[in-house]
């Protein structure tokens, strides 16, 4: 089992034929793997375990150059590759000449001598001559996959270590700040037992692949960093940071993942991209690498567009699932809005428009779909510390449609702290533009409440029902249709708000005049608050359905989507299958 996953690992899938793109997706005249770059005269560059490779027309040809001794160096298919501006390539790899593979989770994961060392390249000259390869990290080290150069002049290498007592990885980010020359490690990001695969939600016990692994950065526009880190729950956790060099505690992220790195890049439109895997099957946890999904972020990561399918390799039955991966994705812009995304595992080596993929496409891989948007503050988007995406109320409620036999897919778009002003001023770029059948819409809980030195709500009550009647109409003028949800009731143990008022005081006037809103739009209308306000006068406990008094926890999202989906199922089975 090792050996193999190893090999996997390591080595990657060989080219299939079966790979199937998106009709959008025009396949590359060749099936190298990335990573690439472009060098100041027009070359583009990419790498393979002899050493360099070197086009000058597009990719269509391709020239091997020799940058390290063959001897002594023999890269694995997992690599990072970085040009800077000032035509410095960095090239980091795993040296697969010097792996030794110990490994006994019985004895607590890596044993003394299990090695796969990171060695770097380096070309000052955009390519011209290279530097013999100098050892980055000892030990073993599963993967590096990304290097970016932040605009502070510092560059930043995502890379990982094995640990043992649990056996399992930590990342390590190495930092250079005179164009890698010289290079300093992070402090580590470090789940210990949350990350490993021992975890009974995974299924798996090997460790080999345990912790927080295969991250991908980008930088904000703030010049913070934002990680996403693989994790075995179904999800990326994320972590942040200023510098590069101390990172926040990891946490679950909105978004969901099937156990597989993914790729993002600062796209020349300012745009995010990112390519990953998700489970084709969330809820039976199957089909993990089969389906490679893109998505765009117009606001640092905070939301994306409705993930799709740009290649797909289903496993035939019978077959074991490791021989058709398509996964472990570049991402390279040759042109602005031009990406060639290649993959690791499965070799797929495609080329896409950003613009054909904004919006959902006509003929989706994957299937069509009712597409439904959850739009609201950070109640709709639910993952935080102790909830993951797939307990919050989107997921639960996609899980549930489909359960149903019901071809429906929740696409979550809540952000923290938002109200309706803010909702109002994304509209037509994060909702509308995703062309969805139904749109869930729940705000009041940030609107209503009075911030400590102040005398009066966030937003009047009358500015509330402005904005909550205009995103009702705009959705409703695309043809979709709108469902007002009132937000669920501040339990027992919430702090007071800046007036030293039970923060219901405030609210409960917000609910009902979402209750018009949805009555005079004729819009369908799930009421959380009066659901919580009666179960709390039946003797229910509000705080216990919380992380804190106001976010549900997994408990209390299983009470939203269960009092959501018989209006949501009947709304489905309306449109035409």
């Amino acid at each position: 089992m090792i050996k193999r996953l190893l090999a996997v690992l390591l080595l990657g899938c060989w080219a299939r034929a079966d790979v199937v793109l998106q009709e959008r997706v025009a396949q590359l005249p060749f099936m190298h793997p990335g990573p690439f770059v472009l060098t100041g005269d027009g070359a583009i560059w990419g790498m393979d375990v002899r050493g360099a490779l070197r086009s000058t027309d597009q990719g269509r040809t391709w020239k091997a150059k020799e940058i390290f001794d063959a001897e002594r160096f023999q890269p694995s298919g997992e690599r990072a590759l970085l040009r800077t501006k000032e035509g410095v390539i960095l090239y980091a790899f795993l040296n697969r000449k010097e792996l030794v593979f110990k490994w006994d989770d019985k004895q607590g994961g890596p044993l003394e001598g299990c090695r796969v060392p990171v060695y770097l390249s380096r070309s000052a000259d955009d390519g011209v001559s290279w530097a013999p390869p100098v050892l980055l990290q000892d030990g073993w080290c599963g993967a590096v996959r990304q290097m970016i150069h932040l605009r502070s002049g510092r560059v930043l290498l995502i890379c990982q270590r094995a640990r043992a007592n649990p056996g399992r990885h930590v990342t390590i980010n190495y930092y250079s700040d005179d164009l890698g020359q010289t290079w300093r490690a992070s402090e580590e990001i470090d789940l210990g037992e949350a990350g490993n695969y021992r975890d009974p939600v995974t299924g798996l016990d090997a460790t080999t692949h345990g912790g927080a692994i295969e991250g991908t950065v980008l930088e904000r526009r703030d010049g913070s960093l934002k990680l996403l880190l693989r994790v075995p729950h179904g999800c990326f956790y994320e972590s942040t940071s200023r510098d590069g060099a101390k990172w926040t505690p990891p946490a679950p992220s909105t978004l969901e993942a099937s156990d597989s790195p993914g790729m993002m890049l600062r796209l020349a439109s300012g745009r995010v991209a990112l390519v990953w895997n998700r489970f084709r099957d969330p809820v039976k946890r199957t089909g993990r690498r089969e389906h490679l999904s893109i998505a765009f972020s117009e606001n640092d990561g905070l939301t994306w567009t409705t993930p799709q399918v740009i290649a797909s390799h289903l496993t035939p039955r019978g077959k074991k699932e490791a021989g058709y991966w398509v996964s472990y994705p570049y991402i390279f812009e040759v042109a602005p809005g031009r990406l060639w995304i290649s993959t690791m595992q499965g070799r797929c080596s495609g080329v896409l428009d950003e613009r054909d993929f904004l919006g959902p496409v006509a003929n989706p891989l994957d299937g069509q779909v009712v597409r439904i948007l959850a739009l609201g503050d950070s109640i709709t988007k639910g993952a935080r510390p102790g909830v993951n995406p797939t307990e919050v109320f989107s997921a639960r409620l996609q899980a549930a449609l489909r359960a149903e036999g019901l071809p429906a897919r929740v696409h979550n778009v809540g952000i923290g702290g938002e109200r309706t002003d803010q909702a109002l001023a994304r509209l037509e770029r994060e909702v509308i533009a995703q062309r969805p059948h139904i749109v869930t819409i729940m705000y009041g809980s940030n609107d209503s409440f009075v911030d400590p030195g102040k005398a009066e709500s966030r937003l009047s009550e009358a500015k509330y029902r402005a904005n909550l009647a205009e995103i009702v109409r705009r959705v409703q003028a695309t043809g979709a249709l709108a469902v007002v949800m009132a937000p669920p009731r501040f339990a027992e143990e919430f702090r007071r708000n800046g007036l030293g008022e039970d923060a219901n005081v405030r609210l409960a006037p917000y609910t009902e005049l979402a209750r018009q809103v949805a009555r005079e739009a004729d819009a369908t209308l799930v009421d959380h608050f009066a659901g919580w306000s009666a179960a709390q006068a039946g003797g229910r406990k509000l705080q216990a359905w919380t992380t804190d008094g106001c976010h549900p926890n997994a408990e209390g999202h299983a009470d939203l989507a269960a009092r959501m989906l018989p209006l949501l199922s009947s709304l489905v089975r309306e449109f035409p299958s």
